[in-house]
């Protein structure tokens, strides 16, 4: 289950989640549309526990934290609303306590460096076009 899991996460929602940040107009439209649905199908498997997983961090919520601290911070920075409490609230409880796990907290890179790591890649993508002359696995 959890090879299932990590595969979703990185060959679906990350290249959804990424799109979304970096595209723009109709592009960007079909992208938040569909890490609409792929936050959706997550928000529902949370159903009942803190984790992924149960009470405890495991692989899937390490394999999600993509989504927890760098996705919410390029939405931030690309002016999205796809992911908010009101929408998904289970997923924000998730990201909370996650993020607020003390093994979790000691290891995140500063958020100031990481904002300013994403606001160049956004800027060099929107002077090209939208990809920042990339391939998506190395936004």
């Amino acid at each position: 289950m959890v090879r299932f899991w990590a595969k979703f996460l990185d060959e679906k929602c990350l290249p959804a989640l990424r799109k979304a940040c970096l595209s723009r107009g109709e592009e960007q439209e079909k992208a938040k549309e569909e890490s609409t649905e792929l936050l959706k199908f997550l928000e529902g498997t949370l159903s009942g526990k803190k984790f992924f997983g149960g009470d405890n961090i495991g692989m899937i919520d390490i394999v999600a934290n993509f989504i927890s601290y760098w996705f919410i911070i390029g939405q931030e920075l690309a002016g999205l609303q796809v992911l908010t409490k009101e929408k998904f609230p289970k997923l924000a409880e998730w990201i909370d306590e996650y993020l607020n796990s003390i093994i979790i907290k000691e290891n995140l890179p500063p958020k100031d460096k990481l904002t300013a790591m994403f606001q160049a890649r956004f800027e060099a993508a929107a002077a090209s076009g939208g990809g920042g002359g990339r391939a998506p696995n190395e936004i």
